[in-house]
């Protein structure tokens, strides 16, 4: 293998050069996220580049910012298809959850897919040592007892007590967005109550950021009254080693499954069940209601036939031939139909453990073992044939995909396991109900926990419309910031629920289905059977799929798999295709192509226009089969694409002239004429230093009022630009403040800061700019006042930024982990001039400036003034007679002008005014 490698490094010194000059004509289409981040890239037939594996693909392809990496991790050779897997990495640094899959078929690279993560601002020393992050973690889970303690359990297993590493994650600010965060990584599997999870501590701050757990239930634990008791450990001897092993088939009189045949071990005259004829074996034991894994004894029976007269008892424990007997159907699976060789692919010892807990309503791997309790009041023993084969199917999952076991990618780990329930199922047990899920164990109406055929009648509800009926929130702009387990956690965000989605996907592609889904989708699918339908499944969850991957992603890279194994354009690849659209993902197949284009964008418009930046903001396109998004053009050149109907343009330079565009793009591809041309041209007006959190998930800043301003932000990014929200104030007046924060479960210390730039000089360090500080507090809201200085920059934007910081005062320019900071705009009036002296010193006035569509004139003169409005270039481009002293300027674009005015005595004044 080392050869091999060198070989492919070889080859793409040779090539690099060449496929770097002219990648684009290598690509045959590029498919990415709302934010423009590319999840999958296919290439053009024949293309002859079966050696591009080495650096300068990503680089060219992915725009790695300098010091990112990608590392191969492994390669897998299945047939005619090589598959390798890469992994991110920053400044030597692994990024979680940033992997890349490479695929060839025949020797010829076919495509290219996953997630890579800005590393814009990512900080990379901790502050916090990784002992102070384990006792965060510890504190965390909170547990009575964990593995690492239990002696006997860590001579016979691999796992040993986290030291923790330092990785960096990256965490979810936004649709699509996502900053990395340093954090300390830990495995923590807890004995007393029992959980496993990778706990995530923040690095810097010492908080825990994420819980990716690893101990995977069946069922939801709120569907579920009471899951753990207080158990004294029961601690019963395992037997030794030394003991000679005979193998023997036995005959099992299972609880569900009727009569099988098992394998045995005869060891000491009797039989236990121990199968070493698979991988490194099948071992199930009896916990006899312990929650202790390693008082875990050997079920025995004298003559290897384990009868219902014996087993059938009131302890249950013929569950555990369920349990022995499912798993090595499993194996047998996974083994005949794809040469894997148990989960890991390496013939993992398959251990099960029968009988946990008192009472114990679930069942779950536990990322080493799975475990099944006897139920209570909602299941019986959880050893049902499906189970099993759910729980190996998350074991298959985390040496695969890995999928991270929260929101959309939590949704999907859950459904990958209940088809792999229904497949094993179907195939050896075929007068089972494959497409109902736990239908043997669910003493609760209506007697099953889950159905694919119809998901929204179970004992747990479903949806089978993506965001349809029964979806829970998954994302934080849906309303779930954090995702929790447990009792009276959210199911980290849906992932038992939403999982239905998929689920219903794979009953449609294997039976096929005609109907109308929640979001009024009318659909017709061909089913195309189980064999085809678990040969896409499994190649795209052990091949395409990361752990970050959405319901796009896998509608997407199911496709490609499709054609990957039974063409473009094949019965096969239309059924997937058609089957996501039928559950509300991605759109149906056409069999001649959708060549109509969107309607142009219009009304184009350039607003809050600055030294280098500037809105852009048009009415939206319509399309006969949907609009995807726009793309927005400078100068004539593509520079991005967005979901959304507004962009703001950065990165341009001061007293600058630009044109900018837009054209829409539908569904399928079309793009519409261009939009109207808006010409820009860039102002001196200073452009403010960059502040920001990188998670918002617990707390942010919920409602900013202030003078003029009284802005309920929502928004959850790290910084949100409102800079076109103004304020009016009037020199010498004093303002009250008040910011309101915005927490989840937790109140939080919180420290505030508002700054305003008086002078206008673009940055907010000169003497009393800081007009506000409030150390961290959880009240809420914050006041304060704010009085108007003197000697200051009168008639002109002037930036203020509010800024909420996690336990300590944020400065002006800070990029933080925790809360919020937001950009306004003041503008500073001059003290008005009373009557007497406006009289005096034949002063006229105009009010608000800037505005945004009245102008009002007051003059010591009666009568209407006649008006002229100049813009920057010269050019007049308005002019009349006031009518009551007020001048309508709303048809005006954004910007700054000089308005004339002559009053009926022939005197005129100008002024300067900001229209808005």
């Amino acid at each position: 293998m080392k050869k091999e490698i060198l070989r492919i490094g070889i080859l793409c010194s040779l090539v690099g050069f060449s496929f770097s000059a002219n990648a684009q004509d290598y690509i045959e289409k590029k498919i990415t996220d709302t934010k423009g981040n590319i999840n999958l890239i296919t290439f053009k037939k024949n293309n002859q580049l079966t050696a591009a594996t080495s650096s300068d693909l990503f680089t060219t392809l992915l725009n790695l910012s300098p010091g990112a990496e990608m590392k191969l991790q492994k390669s897998q050779t299945n047939g005619a298809f090589l598959d390798e897997n890469y992994q991110m990495y920053f400044n030597n640094l692994k990024v979680e959850f940033g992997r890349y899959n490479l695929h060839y078929k025949n020797g010829n690279l076919t495509s290219m897919n996953g997630d890579i993560f800005s590393t814009k601002n990512a900080v990379t020393t901790p502050r916090i040592s990784a002992s102070e992050a384990f006792s965060k973690a510890i504190g965390y889970v909170n547990a009575r007892k964990y593995m690492w303690e239990d002696a006997e359990y860590i001579s016979n297993n691999s796992y040993k007590k986290p030291t923790g590493e330092l990785v960096l994650l990256p965490v979810q600010t936004g649709e699509d967005e996502h900053s990395l965060l340093l954090v300390y990584k830990f495995d923590i599997y807890a004995a007393q109550p029992i959980s496993r999870s990778i706990i995530y501590i923040d690095a810097l701050e010492g908080r825990v950021v994420f819980s990716n757990a690893v101990l995977k239930h069946n069922a939801e634990e709120n569907l579920i009254p009471s899951l753990v008791k207080k158990q004294d450990p029961i601690r019963i001897n395992a037997p030794k080693k030394s003991e000679p092993i005979l193998l023997a088939a036995g005959t099992a009189e299972t609880r569900y499954s009727g009569t099988k045949t098992i394998e045995t071990n005869l060891v000491a005259g009797s039989y236990i069940l121990q199968d070493m004829t698979r991988g490194n074996g099948v071992r199930t034991y009896n916990l006899k209601k312990s929650s202790t894994i390693s008082s875990g004894v050997d079920f025995k029976d004298t003559d290897n036939n384990w009868t219902a007269a014996e087993y059938n008892n009131t302890t249950f424990d013929n569950a555990a031939l369920d349990a022995h007997w499912g798993v090595e159907k499993t194996y047998d699976y996974f083994k005949d139909t794809f040469n894997r060789n148990s989960y890991d692919n390496n013939g993992a010892l398959l251990k099960s453990y029968v009988h946990y807990g008192s009472s114990y309503e679930n069942a779950g791997w536990t990322g080493s073992e799975m475990i099944y309790g006897d139920g209570a009041t909602t299941f019986k023993p959880l050893t049902g044939f499906d189970v099993t084969a759910h729980e190996l199917g998350h074991a298959v999952c985390e040496y695969t995909a890995d999928l991270a076991y929260e929101r959309e990618s939590g949704a999907l780990n859950e459904g990958f396991s209940d088809i792999w329930g229904a497949i094993v199922e179907h195939k050896y047990a075929p007068e089972k109900q494959a497409f109902i899920i736990g239908e043997d164990i669910t003493k609760a109406s209506p007697g099953y926990l889950r159905s694919m055929s119809n998901p929204k009648v179970a004992l747990s509800a479903q949806p089978d419309t993506y965001r349809g009926i029964n979806w829970k929130a998954a994302t934080v702009e849906e309303g779930c910031a954090t995702p929790i387990g447990g009792s009276f956690g959210n199911d980290y965000c849906g992932v038992h629920t939403n999982s239905g989605v998929l689920n219903h996907w794979f009953y449609i592609l294997v039976m096929g289905k005609t109907g109308t889904n929640d979001v009024g989708k009318s659909y017709s699918v061909t089913g195309i059977g189980w064999e085809k339908a678990e040969k896409i499944v499994y190649r795209l969850e052990s091949t395409y799929l990361t752990a970050n991957s959405t319901y796009k992603n896998t509608r997407d890279f199911g496709i490609q798999t499709a054609k990957d194994l039974y063409g473009d354009n094949s019965p096969e690849m239309i059924a997937v295709q058609d089957a996501f659209y039928a559950v509300g993902v991605g759109v149906r197949y056409l069999s001649t192509p959708d060549i109509i284009p969107p309607t142009v964008p219009t009304n184009l418009v350039a607003n809050n226009i600055k030294g280098t930046s500037v809105n852009l903001v048009w009415n939206a396109s319509t399309d006969n089969e949907g609009v995807d998004g726009y793309i927005v053009y400078r100068n004539g050149t593509e520079i991005a694409r967005t979901a959304t109907i507004n962009y703001k343009a950065t990165g341009l330079t001061k007293m600058t002239a630009y044109t900018f565009s837009v054209k829409a793009i539908d569904v399928y591809g079309n793009i519409s004429s261009q939009s109207n041309i808006v010409n820009v041209t860039t102002t001196n007006q200073a452009e403010y230093c960059n502040s920001q959190s990188s998670n918002t998930a617990d707390e942010k800043i919920k409602r900013v009022v202030f003078a003029g301003i009284d802005n309920p932000s929502t928004g959850t990014s790290g910084y949100e630009d409102f800079s076109h929200i103004s304020a009016e104030v009037t020199e010498g007046n004093t303002y009250p403040i008040s910011i309101t924060p915005s927490w989840g479960s937790t109140s939080y210390n919180e420290g505030y800061a508002v700054f305003i730039d008086w002078n206008g000089d673009g940055d907010f360090t000169d003497a009393n700019e800081r007009v506000l500080s409030v150390p961290a507090t959880t009240a809420t809201p914050v006041t304060g006042n704010i009085t108007i200085p003197s000697n200051i920059t009168f008639d002109a934007p002037l930036g203020m930024r509010v800024s909420m910081k996690y336990n300590g005062v944020p400065t002006s320019c800070e990029s933080f982990t925790y809360g919020q900071v937001e950009d306004y705009t003041v503008v500073a009036k001059k003290k008005a001039l009373a009557v007497s002296d406006l009289s005096a010193k034949n002063q006229t006035l105009i009010y608000p400036n800037p505005v945004k569509d009245i102008l009002n004139i007051q003059s010591k003169d009666s009568g209407e003034s006649v008006y002229r409005i100049i813009n920057p270039a010269g050019q007049v481009v308005a002019n009349g007679k006031s009518v009551d002293n007020k001048i309508d300027v709303n048809k005006l674009s954004t910007g700054n002008y000089i308005i004339e005015l002559t009053n009926n005595k022939g005197e005129k004044s100008t002024q300067k005014f900001i229209k808005k």
